[in-house]
């Protein structure tokens, strides 16, 4: 019940951030390919928007999407924050550490990035709702039991990264207009896939050391 219920509230977040630009998530029909938009470059993804004539009549501001990468970072570092202080093995609290860092890091970049360019972030529904419901996985992650804390944490790394390639890839690299920007998000995108690569490498460790574990009970 407590698995399905995390699931539920991390799909709600899945939702949100497929619907970044609004009206025309429902109108490319593609809102259900999460994992294979995830592994599309970002080349294939500029090439199928640019071929969208539906994708070009919506217009969303760079400071909107700058709002979102800010939202997305906002919500790893909350979630990071809690995993460094309650892991317990010593590659998941180094992940979480990792991960403060990256996502403070490029919160910052893009900070400054978006002062040079004077650009102001625009919040929109999809960034503030994204930003409030992390507290729900934020609350479900402070609640586990230490022995499952880990797992718990890593699935959490892999579906929040695996929701951010998909919006870089098809939404927010795409959209964008500032060429410096462009290059910026695309920029994260390489360190969102290595994260993604890394916490997918973990889990896979976490599996096969709880399945010795239940063997030799």
């Amino acid at each position: 019940m407590m698995r399905h219920d995390f699931r539920h509230r991390v799909a709600v977040i899945a939702a949100l951030a497929a619907s970044v630009v609004g009206s025309s998530a429902h109108a490319s029909g593609r809102g259900g390919h999460a994992q294979q938009i995830a592994q599309r470059s970002p080349q294939q993804q500029v090439s199928q928007q640019q071929g969208s004539p539906q994708s070009r009549e919506t217009q969303v501001s760079d400071g909107a999407l700058a709002a979102v990468i800010s939202a997305s970072n906002q919500l790893e570092i909350t979630l990071a924050m809690i995993g460094r202080r309650q892991a317990r093995s010593r590659e998941v609290k180094d992940f979480a550490r990792e991960m403060l860092e990256s996502h403070s890091q490029s919160e910052r970049r893009l900070g400054a990035l978006l002062v040079r360019l004077r650009i102001k972030m625009e919040p929109t529904r999809v960034s503030t709702m994204l930003v409030g419901h992390s507290s729900l996985v934020a609350a479900y992650l402070r609640r586990r039991p230490a022995r499952e804390f880990d797992q718990a944490f890593i699935a959490t790394q892999v579906m929040t990264h695996r929701y951010a390639l998909r919006m870089l890839d098809e939404r927010l690299i795409p959209a964008v207009k500032d060429q410096a920007l462009k290059q910026e998000l695309q920029r994260i995108r390489g360190e969102v896939a290595t994260h993604l690569e890394r916490a997918l490498a973990i889990q896979a460790t976490l599996a096969k050391r709880e399945t010795s574990f239940q063997r030799g009970r």
